[in-house]
């Protein structure tokens, strides 16, 4: 029997750099593991993960059954994302069988090509659109944009558990970070690991679009056609997401209603101005034809070498014709700064600072509230109430038999 794991837990797998299914589940002998880290610090970390395990182990279930509690249980590759209970994808109401280590999730609509992704020997996972879709069928519309836009963007956010977050920062010290996929690590001032990854996008918009009007599959479908064609792909941090959606989305969806940017604009400088930035490109995080707004977050724009590169950076794009902003967290949190931050990018576009009604003012409070939850936390809410699904304090982590 095949199990595939799905929607939360999909979501959990699918946020995981490469390098840390790496270092938690390749066998000992894999080459590329070996270059990595030497076998006793492999072994010292394998060691600290199964303890951690066996604080957090779980009884085999009976009602959902041995075999599918021994496989969940011994596959380490899961043991630094998944969380307790694990989502698996069920066919029929009669597989409906939860118990403290499974949550079934039904799922009766054929599974089209490429719906699923292998993680190891029986067991699978599902892709990132059909781990979108489910999580869109009980999403309000706020937060399956948010979604698309971390899985057509550019980041994610990853809490390693304890003992692989020491050995992560080891290797980073050491400069020998394997940048596995394309991901990397994003550093505060300190040199220390965030919660944030750089990653090459997981979906493109269009085709997305395209694999769901041809998809047998109803649920959650129409949300997320409306979600995906209200995000605006390549944002880089979930900063820049919630001052897109502020900014970008429609007076009547609570946001300012300046549309037409794009994330991420790559600006390629004239010979003249690469002197100035030291780079022969430059990347703006909002992007309107002629201003840039930068989304500057204190865990990553901080210290001097930041602010001299943000300077000779600003100095560049002004010479191409390109007018630099800079937005900050307390900016967008607070709304009153937010306000002038408003009337700010509404002069730099020629625009009149939308005049709200009644029912808009109050989708732009219903907005703010859904914007600035925990990001880690965004798929745990329920559509209805935005109720939070109680999650363990500790990742599953699989023992050996």
């Amino acid at each position: 029997m095949e199990l595939i794991i799905c929607d939360i837990s999909a979501l959990l797998y699918w946020r995981t750099p490469p390098v840390v299914r790496l270092l938690a589940g390749a066998p000992e002998d894999d080459g590329l593991l070996r270059s990595l880290v030497a076998p006793s610090r492999l072994s010292r970390l394998r060691t600290e993960l199964e303890e951690m395990g066996a604080r957090f182990s779980l009884p085999r279930s009976a009602r959902y059954g041995a075999e599918t509690s021994s496989l969940l249980e011994e596959n380490r590759l899961l043991s630094s994302s998944v969380t307790v209970p694990v989502d698996l994808l069920v066919s029929s109401p009669d597989e409906r069988r939860p118990s403290v280590l499974c949550r079934p999730r039904l799922w009766s609509a054929p599974l089209a090509a490429g719906s699923t992704r292998r993680v190891s020997p029986g067991l699978l996972v599902t892709s990132p659109l059909l781990t979108l879709q489910q999580l869109a069928a009980r999403s309000t519309l706020t937060r399956a944009v948010m979604l698309a836009s971390e899985l057509c963007g550019t980041f994610s956010v990853y809490e390693p558990p304890s003992p692989l977050a020491a050995l992560l920062q080891e290797l980073c010290n050491e400069g020998r970070l394997s940048l596995l996929g394309g991901w990397r690590p994003a550093l505060d001032e300190n040199g220390q690991l965030t919660d944030l990854w750089s990653r090459p996008a997981l979906l493109k918009i269009p085709k997305a679009l395209g694999d769901l009007s041809a998809s047998s599959a109803s649920r959650g479908r129409a949300r997320l056609i409306e979600a995906l064609k209200l995000t605006v792909p390549r944002a880089a941090s979930p900063l820049e997401v919630r001052s897109g959606m502020l900014l970008g989305l429609p007076t009547c969806r609570g946001g300012e209603g300046y549309a037409r940017f794009v994330h991420n604009q790559r600006i390629v400088l004239s010979p003249e101005v690469r002197l100035i930035a030291r780079r022969s490109s430059c990347f703006c995080d909002l992007f309107w034809g002629r201003l840039d707004l930068e989304c500057h977050s204190a865990r990553f724009h901080s210290g001097r070498t930041s602010t001299l590169s943000d300077a000779d950076r600003a100095d560049a794009l002004e010479l191409m014709g390109i007018e630099v902003e800079f937005a900050t967290h307390g900016q967008i949190v607070s709304p009153e700064r937010f306000a002038a931050l408003s009337h700010l990018v509404a002069d730099k576009l020629g625009q009149e600072v939308p005049r709200k009604t009644a029912l808009q003012q109050r989708r732009t409070c219903e907005l703010r509230d859904e914007l600035f939850t925990s990001w880690a936390e965004l798929p745990l809410c329920k559509r209805r109430g935005l109720a939070r699904r109680h999650v363990t304090a500790a990742p599953l982590l699989f023992r050996k038999s």
